[in-house]
């Protein structure tokens, strides 16, 4: 049982094109409707005109150890004025940067203070001349 809780695990996320989905798309020609056809909807859409991103990785686990991405492609399509592909890039792990993702989280307005207490709490601070205006 223990061995096998050291064993290795690849999982793979996300989804990017195949070759031959890729070479459907004619830079110059294709529009942003046909390559939504050709490949499927894609990870990251900014707006209707903005840039198509297909990421897919793979991700090692083993044993107690912090996972290790194996591999990361990333499919970049942008698109001219007049709505046609200006370029498809491929970009593989090697050209990526460390991205530092916080994982703060937003404290609630009132904190860790229940209901009943903010409103008992205020009772004491409310003045008579600021109900009736002077």
């Amino acid at each position: 049982m223990v061995l096998s809780a050291c064993s290795e695990d690849i999982r793979k996320s996300g989804y990017y094109p195949l070759e031959q989905e890729l070479a459907a798309v004619s830079i110059g020609q294709s529009t942003r409707a046909e390559v939504l056809e050709a490949m499927g909807s894609p990870t990251i859409q900014s707006d209707s005109a903005g840039p198509l991103y297909y990421v897919g990785q793979r991700t090692r686990y083993f044993g107690p150890f912090a996972p290790q991405i194996v591999d990361r492609q990333v499919v970049v399509v942008t698109f001219d004025s007049r709505g046609k592909v200006a370029n498809v890039q491929t970009l593989g792990l090697e050209d990526g940067a460390v991205v530092v993702l916080s994982q703060r989280v937003t404290e609630p307005v009132a904190g860790d203070v229940s209901f009943y207490r903010q409103l008992f709490g205020n009772i004491g601070r409310v003045d008579a001349s600021q109900l009736i205006g002077n």
